[in-house]
């Protein structure tokens, strides 16, 4: 599949995902939790577990065989803040997933109370991350993410 068909899946898939605030299944794993998108032969899974922190895995097969996958692991840092309104931002800041690397949300986006910030290096072949979000300049939430082909 050529790169450009992954970036347009991923978009979509991301966006009838997580950041849609879809209930997720239980995942088959005892106490994971699961999101899966299809299109054609292709089918997006998102697994992971936790809450105030949590780490998972998205990835895309096509057929029975995994061709892109990220690693994902982050959460809450100041437990003074509840976490679904953490998590409600989060989600609004995940909607706008960049078009052209869609990996988690865009470089900035804020409201009247917190602040996102990703940065990306790479490309959807290889990439690494990193995304935060600040209340009144302190840290209350960051996520490390890495990923690409799997080859």
């Amino acid at each position: 599949m050529e790169y450009a068909n992954y970036v347009s899946f991923l978009v979509e898939a991301k966006t009838q995902g997580y950041s849609s605030g879809v209930t997720y299944l239980h995942g088959l794993i005892t106490g994971t939790k699961e999101f899966t998108y299809e299109k054609g032969r292709m089918k997006y899974i998102d697994i992971y577990s936790g809450s105030l922190y949590f780490l998972g895995q998205e990835l895309i097969m096509e057929g029975n065989a995994p061709q892109w996958g990220m690693v994902y692991s982050g959460g809450i840092m100041d437990d003074n803040y509840g976490t679904k309104e953490v998590y409600d931002f989060l989600r609004d800041a995940l909607k706008r997933v960049p078009q052209d690397l869609p990996l988690r949300g865009k470089e900035f986006f804020s409201n009247s109370k917190f602040v996102y910030k990703n940065l990306t290096e790479g490309d959807l072949g290889h990439f690494l991350g990193y995304e935060t979000i600040e209340h009144e300049e302190n840290l209350i939430y960051e996520l490390h993410y890495s990923g690409g082909f799997i080859e």
